[in-house]
């Protein structure tokens, strides 16, 4: 009997009838409803863990990430402003910025590059570079920002030994044991640990100054630099293009083609990340060394980070010591610790 029939009919009994069953039903359906969304739920929480993720939130940002490449295929440019509208970048996130890194004690490692013996800048083993520091500054991760600016001190070696006999020796003998302990340059005493794709010592390479990458075309850019925390910040930007680098320093070739993609790290090896090949020559991929038409600050990653619009900030390393191309997924340090891998916007 239809809903207007019973109505109509004036006839109460059948009216009671009618909603006892379909509570009853209601009832049932609800029931079942919740106990698969509890056992779904239990499914998720007892799933194996995935680099602190479970492993069903794992495979879900991972079909996220398919469907953004198979969709956008790094093909979409960021909206760009007016230098009008740039303001200075909040300060945020300082792995790997515990100590002040002069230009002139810097090189950026290039690893993975077609016929490198060739190049003026071979070196046989990248890693033996030792990055000449100066004073800590101190970083506060609670608020993300360096309350303390950088001050001027005697020259500390990458050790923090003051720069003497002494403490030359005792460079030399921690470095010993490093060596002595592990294969890799850097261990990665930050939060997330060791990359499993640090440098073994004695990976060759090359060793570029800040002169030679300057040799590249310079660019500017005002896009928006956007945090998985919810704030974002439009900001002037200038550099190079990771993808004029490439281009200048082409990776080895893999089965004929180019590998799939590129591996960035801290020189300390606290901080790395790893990116699509088609992400790193995306053509707002940008090698800063310029903010708001000033040298970079080294609270902002100075003398070398990266600024990829098309990504999440975590993605965008600062004080960049190493490029590292592979044919591997490469570690990435917030990854490791529940993020997202791809990290598109």
């Amino acid at each position: 009997m239809s809903d207007e029939r019973i109505v109509a009919s004036g006839d109460a009994e059948a009216v009671k009838r009618e909603s006892a069953r379909r509570t009853r039903r209601s009832f049932l359906l609800g029931g079942v409803a919740a106990a698969a969304g509890y056992g779904v739920a239990r499914w998720i929480v007892n799933s194996p863990d995935d680099h602190r993720l479970q492993s069903a939130l794992r495979k879900t940002l991972n079909f996220d990430a398919v469907v953004n490449r198979a969709v956008f295929a790094e093909r979409g440019l960021a909206p760009t402003y007016s230098v009008s509208q740039a303001k200075p970048l909040r300060l945020n996130g300082v792995v790997g910025l515990e100590d002040v890194l002069p230009v002139e004690g810097w090189r950026l490692q290039i690893a993975g590059v077609a016929n490198a013996k060739s190049s003026p800048f071979y070196a046989s083993d990248v890693t033996a570079w030792e990055y000449k520091y100066a004073a800590a500054v101190q970083p506060n991760e609670a608020d993300h920002d360096l309350k303390k600016a950088p001050g001027k001190s005697s020259e500390l070696n990458p050790t923090g030994a003051v720069d003497s006999d002494a403490g030359a020796a005792l460079a030399a003998h921690i470095e010993a044991l490093m060596k002595a302990r592990s294969k890799k340059r850097h261990e990665g005493n930050a939060e997330a640990g060791v990359s499993k794709n640090a440098l073994d010592i004695g990976t060759p390479g090359l060793l570029l100054s800040m002169d030679e990458l300057m040799k590249l075309p310079h660019v500017e850019l005002v896009t928006e630099f956007k945090c998985i925390e919810g704030w974002s910040n439009v900001t002037q930007w200038g550099g190079v293009r990771l993808r004029d680098l490439i281009d200048a320093y082409p990776p080895e070739k893999v089965n004929g083609r180019e590998p799939r993609y590129v591996y960035m790290e801290a020189p300390n090896g606290d901080y790395y990340c790893g990116y699509d090949m088609a992400a790193a020559r995306h053509q707002q991929s940008l090698l800063v060394t310029e903010m708001g038409g000033e040298p970079l600050k080294q609270e902002h990653g100075a003398p070398l980070r990266l600024h990829m619009p098309i990504k999440y900030g975590y993605k965008q390393i600062k004080r960049i010591g190493l490029i590292a191309y592979t044919d591997q997924k490469p570690d990435d340090y917030w990854t490791k610790l529940g993020y997202d891998w791809y990290a598109g916007l």
